[in-house]
Protein backbone atom coordinates (compact mmCIF):
# COMPACT_ATOMS: atom_id res chain seq x y z
CA UNK A 1 0.00 0.00 0.00
CA UNK A 2 2.94 2.43 0.86
CA UNK A 3 4.45 1.51 -2.71
CA UNK A 4 1.21 2.26 -4.36
CA UNK A 5 0.62 5.50 -2.68
CA UNK A 6 3.89 6.54 -3.55
CA UNK A 7 3.55 6.19 -7.23
CA UNK A 8 0.32 7.99 -7.04
CA UNK A 9 1.57 10.67 -5.54
CA UNK A 10 4.88 10.99 -8.01
CA UNK A 11 1.96 10.52 -11.12
CA UNK A 12 -0.32 13.36 -9.47
CA UNK A 13 2.99 15.43 -10.02
CA UNK A 14 3.58 14.43 -12.67
CA UNK A 15 0.41 15.88 -14.06
CA UNK A 16 0.52 18.52 -12.13
CA UNK A 17 3.56 19.51 -13.34
CA UNK A 18 2.76 19.31 -17.01
CA UNK A 19 -0.60 21.47 -16.43
CA UNK A 20 1.27 23.62 -14.85
CA UNK A 21 4.33 24.12 -18.22
CA UNK A 22 1.29 24.50 -20.63
CA UNK A 23 -0.23 26.84 -18.90
CA UNK A 24 3.21 28.94 -18.40
CA UNK A 25 3.88 28.59 -22.42
CA UNK A 26 0.53 29.78 -23.16
CA UNK A 27 1.23 32.71 -20.69
CA UNK A 28 4.62 33.95 -21.47
CA UNK A 29 5.75 36.54 -23.70
CA UNK A 30 7.52 35.60 -26.37
CA UNK A 31 10.12 37.94 -26.21
CA UNK A 32 11.49 36.90 -22.78
CA UNK A 33 12.11 33.20 -24.18
CA UNK A 34 13.99 31.79 -27.67
CA UNK A 35 11.17 32.25 -31.02
CA UNK A 36 11.46 30.77 -33.98
CA UNK A 37 9.94 33.92 -35.69
CA UNK A 38 8.85 32.32 -38.41
CA UNK A 39 6.03 29.98 -37.05
CA UNK A 40 5.71 32.23 -33.73
CA UNK A 41 6.71 29.07 -31.37
CA UNK A 42 8.96 28.66 -28.17
CA UNK A 43 11.87 26.75 -29.21
CA UNK A 44 13.78 24.95 -26.28
CA UNK A 45 17.25 25.30 -25.80
CA UNK A 46 19.06 22.07 -26.79
CA UNK A 47 22.11 20.75 -24.73
CA UNK A 48 24.32 17.77 -25.11
CA UNK A 49 24.95 16.34 -21.36
CA UNK A 50 27.72 13.77 -19.97
CA UNK A 51 28.97 12.81 -16.66
CA UNK A 52 29.38 10.27 -13.83
CA UNK A 53 26.84 8.81 -12.08
CA UNK A 54 27.21 6.61 -8.43
CA UNK A 55 23.94 4.76 -8.22
CA UNK A 56 23.59 2.30 -5.13
CA UNK A 57 20.81 -0.33 -5.09
CA UNK A 58 19.83 -1.22 -1.45
CA UNK A 59 17.07 -2.72 0.54
CA UNK A 60 16.13 -5.36 3.57
CA UNK A 61 18.13 -8.41 3.70
CA UNK A 62 20.58 -7.89 1.30
CA UNK A 63 23.81 -5.69 1.26
CA UNK A 64 24.09 -2.51 -0.72
CA UNK A 65 25.27 -2.13 -4.59
CA UNK A 66 27.67 0.65 -4.98
CA UNK A 67 27.68 1.19 -9.03
CA UNK A 68 30.37 3.58 -11.18
CA UNK A 69 29.15 4.74 -14.49
CA UNK A 70 28.66 7.00 -17.12
CA UNK A 71 25.88 9.15 -18.29
CA UNK A 72 25.14 10.82 -21.87
CA UNK A 73 22.78 12.50 -23.59
CA UNK A 74 20.06 14.99 -24.95
CA UNK A 75 18.28 17.86 -22.74
CA UNK A 76 15.74 20.26 -23.59
CA UNK A 77 14.72 23.60 -21.80
CA UNK A 78 12.15 25.89 -21.80
CA UNK A 79 12.46 28.81 -20.71
CA UNK A 80 9.51 30.34 -18.32
CA UNK A 81 9.07 34.21 -16.05
CA UNK A 82 10.86 34.93 -13.27
CA UNK A 83 14.05 33.11 -13.94
CA UNK A 84 12.21 29.89 -14.06
CA UNK A 85 12.80 27.22 -16.54
CA UNK A 86 11.35 23.12 -16.91
CA UNK A 87 14.27 20.83 -18.17
CA UNK A 88 13.27 17.06 -19.93
CA UNK A 89 15.02 15.41 -21.87
CA UNK A 90 16.83 11.29 -22.34
CA UNK A 91 19.83 10.40 -20.94
CA UNK A 92 21.52 6.90 -21.63
CA UNK A 93 23.94 5.30 -18.78
CA UNK A 94 25.39 2.59 -18.34
CA UNK A 95 27.02 1.10 -14.74
CA UNK A 96 29.05 -1.37 -13.27
CA UNK A 97 29.58 -2.98 -10.03
CA UNK A 98 32.27 -5.35 -8.58
CA UNK A 99 31.40 -6.50 -5.01
CA UNK A 100 32.99 -9.36 -3.03
CA UNK A 101 31.50 -10.99 0.44
CA UNK A 102 33.96 -12.96 2.52
CA UNK A 103 33.10 -15.99 3.77
CA UNK A 104 34.95 -18.17 7.02
CA UNK A 105 38.13 -19.98 5.67
CA UNK A 106 39.27 -17.67 3.55
CA UNK A 107 36.68 -17.86 1.02
CA UNK A 108 33.81 -15.61 -1.03
CA UNK A 109 31.59 -14.81 -3.46
CA UNK A 110 31.81 -12.19 -5.96
CA UNK A 111 28.88 -10.48 -7.74
CA UNK A 112 29.64 -8.47 -10.99
CA UNK A 113 26.98 -6.56 -12.12
CA UNK A 114 26.19 -4.92 -15.51
CA UNK A 115 23.27 -2.08 -16.12
CA UNK A 116 21.97 -0.10 -18.83
CA UNK A 117 19.62 2.77 -18.25
CA UNK A 118 17.90 5.22 -19.63
CA UNK A 119 16.56 8.52 -17.63
CA UNK A 120 13.67 11.06 -18.48
CA UNK A 121 13.86 14.39 -16.09
CA UNK A 122 11.11 16.61 -15.51
CA UNK A 123 13.04 19.04 -13.39
CA UNK A 124 11.61 22.89 -12.45
CA UNK A 125 14.93 25.22 -12.31
CA UNK A 126 15.75 28.72 -10.65
CA UNK A 127 18.17 30.62 -12.35
CA UNK A 128 19.81 33.64 -10.56
CA UNK A 129 21.83 35.49 -13.60
CA UNK A 130 25.62 36.83 -11.72
CA UNK A 131 26.62 38.55 -14.94
CA UNK A 132 25.53 38.61 -18.19
CA UNK A 133 27.74 34.69 -19.00
CA UNK A 134 27.28 33.86 -15.57
CA UNK A 135 24.88 31.91 -13.42
CA UNK A 136 23.75 29.75 -10.67
CA UNK A 137 20.90 27.42 -10.41
CA UNK A 138 18.73 24.94 -8.20
CA UNK A 139 16.86 22.15 -9.61
CA UNK A 140 14.15 19.95 -8.34
CA UNK A 141 11.50 17.44 -9.94
CA UNK A 142 10.63 13.85 -10.82
CA UNK A 143 12.40 11.51 -13.17
CA UNK A 144 11.84 8.15 -14.33
CA UNK A 145 14.51 5.55 -14.63
CA UNK A 146 14.03 2.80 -17.20
CA UNK A 147 16.21 -0.48 -17.09
CA UNK A 148 16.97 -1.17 -20.38
CA UNK A 149 19.19 -4.42 -19.40
CA UNK A 150 20.65 -5.14 -15.92
CA UNK A 151 23.21 -8.28 -15.84
CA UNK A 152 24.66 -10.35 -12.83
CA UNK A 153 27.74 -12.86 -12.50
CA UNK A 154 28.07 -15.14 -9.69
CA UNK A 155 31.53 -16.75 -8.73
CA UNK A 156 32.52 -18.28 -5.79
CA UNK A 157 35.41 -20.06 -3.86
CA UNK A 158 33.38 -21.27 -1.90
CA UNK A 159 33.44 -25.31 -0.49
CA UNK A 160 30.57 -25.66 1.27
CA UNK A 161 28.04 -28.29 -0.03
CA UNK A 162 24.78 -27.25 -1.43
CA UNK A 163 22.98 -28.22 2.07
CA UNK A 164 25.02 -25.47 3.97
CA UNK A 165 23.04 -22.16 4.52
CA UNK A 166 25.91 -19.93 3.78
CA UNK A 167 26.38 -21.58 0.08
CA UNK A 168 26.24 -19.46 -2.79
CA UNK A 169 25.85 -21.15 -5.93
CA UNK A 170 27.97 -19.60 -9.23
CA UNK A 171 25.23 -18.66 -11.98
CA UNK A 172 24.21 -15.71 -14.32
CA UNK A 173 21.11 -13.55 -13.50
CA UNK A 174 19.46 -11.67 -16.19
CA UNK A 175 17.31 -9.56 -13.54
CA UNK A 176 14.44 -8.06 -15.94
CA UNK A 177 14.36 -10.87 -18.31
CA UNK A 178 13.95 -13.07 -14.93
CA UNK A 179 11.31 -10.83 -13.54
CA UNK A 180 13.80 -10.44 -10.59
CA UNK A 181 13.47 -6.11 -10.59
CA UNK A 182 11.09 -4.13 -11.80
CA UNK A 183 12.01 -1.97 -14.90
CA UNK A 184 10.81 1.25 -14.06
CA UNK A 185 12.28 3.24 -10.90
CA UNK A 186 10.42 6.60 -10.42
CA UNK A 187 12.83 9.16 -8.93
CA UNK A 188 12.39 12.17 -7.25
CA UNK A 189 15.91 14.71 -7.18
CA UNK A 190 17.65 17.63 -6.41
CA UNK A 191 20.76 19.28 -7.15
CA UNK A 192 22.13 22.56 -8.78
CA UNK A 193 25.04 23.89 -10.77
CA UNK A 194 26.68 26.66 -12.71
CA UNK A 195 26.63 28.19 -16.14
CA UNK A 196 29.45 30.15 -18.02
CA UNK A 197 28.44 30.69 -21.49
CA UNK A 198 27.59 27.72 -23.63
CA UNK A 199 29.04 25.66 -20.71
CA UNK A 200 27.32 24.04 -17.78
CA UNK A 201 28.47 21.95 -14.60
CA UNK A 202 25.64 20.59 -12.78
CA UNK A 203 25.19 17.90 -9.89
CA UNK A 204 22.35 16.22 -8.24
CA UNK A 205 20.64 13.26 -6.12
CA UNK A 206 18.47 11.54 -7.59
CA UNK A 207 15.76 9.15 -4.87
CA UNK A 208 14.21 6.06 -5.65
CA UNK A 209 10.57 6.19 -4.61
CA UNK A 210 9.09 2.74 -5.37
CA UNK A 211 9.98 -0.98 -4.47
CA UNK A 212 12.14 -2.70 -7.45
CA UNK A 213 11.82 -6.32 -5.69
CA UNK A 214 9.73 -8.84 -7.51
CA UNK A 215 10.51 -11.55 -5.92
CA UNK A 216 9.89 -11.16 -2.53
CA UNK A 217 8.33 -9.17 0.29
CA UNK A 218 11.58 -7.31 0.74
CA UNK A 219 12.32 -3.60 -0.24
CA UNK A 220 14.71 -3.10 -2.61
CA UNK A 221 15.07 0.63 -3.76
CA UNK A 222 17.95 2.24 -6.06
CA UNK A 223 19.33 6.04 -6.05
CA UNK A 224 22.21 7.76 -6.64
CA UNK A 225 24.13 10.70 -6.81
CA UNK A 226 26.08 12.21 -10.47
CA UNK A 227 27.76 15.17 -11.61
CA UNK A 228 27.64 16.21 -15.39
CA UNK A 229 28.80 18.55 -17.53
CA UNK A 230 26.74 19.94 -21.11
CA UNK A 231 26.91 22.39 -23.76
CA UNK A 232 24.45 24.67 -24.78
CA UNK A 233 23.52 25.39 -28.44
Amino acid sequence: MKTVFKVSILVLFFAFTSSILAQKLENVPLKSVSVDKSTSKITPKIAIEAGYINPVRFGSGSSSTYFNGGRIGVTANYDLKNNFSLLTGVLYSVVYSNKQQGYPSSTFVTYKTLGHFLDIPLHATYNLPITNTLKVFAFAGPSLNVGLYQKQDITSTQTYSASNPLYVAPKTIDFYKESVLNRLNLQLGVGGGVQWKHLQLKSGYDFGINNLNKVDTGNLYQKGWYVTFSYEF
